[in-house]
């Protein structure tokens, strides 16, 4: 997986930073929101979900070069985290604009 794909995540290494940070955004965002704070939680739903989806961009590509290398589980935790902050991203977005 040595192949330089552009700006996305390059190791297994990095992509596995990328699915922890991107599970600690989401548990930012359900922390932000149990606590009320509305404009905060909208803020890191937004953020958190770009970043979400870029791992999992980065991943599926990572996978679809090398599959002994990038796991199956680490695709689909990726993948179901990319949903759940994605999802809210686009919900919070959609709120703000007002569709």
């Amino acid at each position: 997986m040595r192949e330089k794909r552009g700006l996305l995540l390059q190791t297994v290494k990095q992509m596995n930073a990328g699915a922890i940070f991107s599970g600690v955004g989401f548990l930012v965002y359900l922390t932000l929101s149990a606590l009320g704070w509305e404009r905060a939680a909208d803020i890191s739903a937004v953020a958190f979900g770009m970043v979400s989806v870029y791992v999992f961009a980065s991943v599926a590509a990572g996978r679809s070069q090398d599959r002994e290398t990038v796991s199956y589980s680490l695709l689909w935790g990726t993948g179901a985290l990319a949903l759940l902050m994605g999802g809210c991203g686009v919900l919070t977005v959609k709120l703000w604009l007002g569709l």
